[in-house]
């Protein structure tokens, strides 16, 4: 499996892509089944999609400066 800098989010997006393409894959070859071979591709699309968005987010955060942690305050 692909490692990078990511989440367990990406980590489980990746894993179902590589599911979807094994799908995809057991399917070739298979009479009347282009249907759902286009189904999987539109779910793989939308997998890749969240997946590249998950991506940005842990990239901006990377970005984002690091800030030292603040002791609370107790209220007087």
């Amino acid at each position: 499996m692909t490692t990078e800098a990511g989440t367990q989010g990406c980590l489980a997006l990746i894993s179902c892509k590589h599911h979807l393409e094994a799908a995809l894959d057991a399917l070739q070859g298979i009479d009347n089944s282009s249907a759902l071979q286009g189904q999987l591709l539109t779910i793989h699309a939308q997998v890749d999609h969240m997946h590249e968005q998950l991506r940005h987010q842990a990239l901006e955060r990377q970005a984002l400066p690091q800030q030292e942690p603040q002791l609370m305050q107790n209220p007087v």
